[in-house]
């Protein structure tokens, strides 16, 4: 158990250092489509979001949490001052609607890395979100949207004071 904490944190740690390093996006890409999304605009190098001055250097993640065969997109932006205090950024995870277009499931909760946690509420994937002190918030769906539902520790005292 102890290994594998350290492995998450190892994980955790590297997926931060990503995001950090991550390219633009292919024109035309579904990932593209996920920044316009977002409300991302490219600027001097990087990217801005709609109101925040914060340069980002985003980076993205395919994953299929419903495991319908089809990709969600996870979107990682770094720390930033326009979102609430996190030592590894934030991220939120896009799904296509009905009309094929990019929405919002998950927004912006602090966390470097978005992982299914192998159940699910109302037919939609229990998603976790890990931060790198060690504690994975837990959210579920509520019929509309997904909701912070608990936190668990990923490594001993993870959560102390969450």
């Amino acid at each position: 158990m102890r290994r594998a904490a350290r492995r998450l944190a190892f994980t955790l740690l590297l997926g931060a250092a990503a995001a950090v390093r991550a390219a633009a996006p292919a024109p035309g890409s579904e990932e593209a489509a996920v920044y316009a999304a977002a409300g991302l605009s490219a600027a001097d190098g990087g990217w801005r979001r709609a109101g925040c001055a914060t340069l980002f250097k985003p980076s993205t993640e395919r994953l299929d949490v419903d495991g319908d065969g089809k990709p969600e997109i996870a979107l990682f932006l770094g720390p930033s001052p326009c979102f609430a205090e996190t030592a590894g950024g934030n991220v939120a995870l896009f799904v296509r609607d009905a009309d094929g277009r990019w929405i919002e499931r998950l927004g912006w909760p602090p966390g470097v890395e978005l992982v299914p946690t192998g159940q699910s509420t109302g037919g939609h994937a229990d998603l976790g979100v890990a931060n790198p002190g060690g504690c994975l918030a837990v959210f579920r769906w509520n019929g509309s949207g997904y909701a912070h539902a608990l936190n668990r520790a990923i490594e001993p005292g993870g959560c102390q004071f969450r």
